[in-house]
């Protein structure tokens, strides 16, 4: 089943490639949320954690086997923009690539450079798969913000590493590049290239140039998805009032552009070509992946009470029906 009309595409992505996904993902959340979703922090019900659309399909009405360890399944986390830059604060999904690894996954977050440009980081994803053992299970990436970019990049300058991956699941992808880039460019460059961040080092403002949408457009016109990958999209669009204060004046900028964005990124720039859509998570852009609220150091907790107040989710639960989304569809 194709995308429906009713939800917003960047017309750059071919909407009869798109498959919607969104029913069964629900299901599988339902199921895992209905098991040990309550044992989890951050718990919240399914109709919490997944924003309503319009047209959703109904679901198929199957079991989830819930029950089956991850043995032998790789997982690789790809930061976004600044990750490294506030790691010592919090990490690219590292609550929930510990809840796949009690579960016997796998797991990595490749060390791509939180102010790098899409190629510099596309060398590093693409060394960093070629330094994995490899394993009797799939291999999952799992792209998060500009990371995405940086994947779709990887695999166009180094075709042979799509032999290495099974899936790519995108969270929140910058696919499609930000508005935000327009809106505030002078700002963007600013922290890309001078704002002092011991712990990241500078490229001279190649990230922003990178997210911006003219850079991404022009891209994917050349860029053909390789065969023999899984591809899905998990986007994010939420509200005003589950939106932090920290990203709030880019959220009211973008909701000009279209409401459903996660303060961010509009919904319609996160689909990745040829993906099953999975839905649009039900918080900020930030929450979706960057568990500020997990650390209880004193300037996390200071960052999380007066900038990222809507930080809590429950990211365990979300990886976890991504990737078993992905080991349902694929072949055995």
């Amino acid at each position: 089943m194709s995308l429906p009309d009713a939800i917003a595409l960047n017309p750059v992505i071919e909407r009869a490639a798109i498959t919607d996904g969104r029913a069964r993902f629900r299901e599988i959340i339902t199921a895992l949320n209905a098991d040990h979703g309550a044992a989890l922090p951050d718990a919240r019900a399914t109709d919490d954690i997944l924003s309503a659309l319009d047209e959703e399909p109904p679901g198929q009405d199957l079991p989830v086997d819930f029950s089956a360890r991850l043995d032998g399944i790789t997982v690789v986390a790809v930061p976004g923009f600044l990750t490294e830059c506030v790691a010592f604060l919090a990490d690219c999904l590292t609550d929930g690539l510990a809840h796949l690894e009690q579960l016997g996954a796998r797991t990595s977050i490749a060390p791509v450079a939180g102010r790098g440009g899409c190629a510099e980081n596309a060398q590093r994803l693409r060394d960093h798969l070629m330094s994995l053992e490899t394993t009797s299970g799939p291999t999952i990436l799992t792209p998060m913000s500009k990371g995405a970019a940086d994947t779709l990049e990887m695999l166009a300058l180094y075709p042979e590493i799509a032999e290495r991956i099974d899936a790519i699941v995108s969270l929140v992808g910058c696919v499609c590049g930000s508005p935000l880039q327009r809106l505030a460019p002078d700002w963007l460059k600013w922290v890309e290239r001078a704002l002092p961040m011991p712990t990241c080092r500078r490229f001279g403002g190649t990230a922003v140039v990178d997210l911006g949408p003219t850079t991404r457009t022009r891209f994917l016109d050349g860029f053909t998805m390789p065969d023999g990958i899984r591809i899905y999209s998990l986007g994010a669009a939420v509200a005003e009032q589950g939106m932090s204060v920290g990203i709030m004046s880019s959220y009211r900028a973008l909701t000009r552009l279209d409401p459903l964005n996660d303060g961010q990124m509009l919904l319609q720039d996160q689909i990745l070509p040829g993906a099953t859509f999975l839905g649009a998570l039900n918080c900020d852009h930030i929450a979706t992946a960057m568990p500020f609220n997990r650390n209880q150091g004193a300037l996390a907790r200071f960052v999380t009470r007066r900038f990222l107040n809507h930080n809590a989710f429950p990211r365990e639960i979300m990886i976890e029906a991504m990737v078993r989304q992905v080991l349902e569809d694929l072949p055995t």
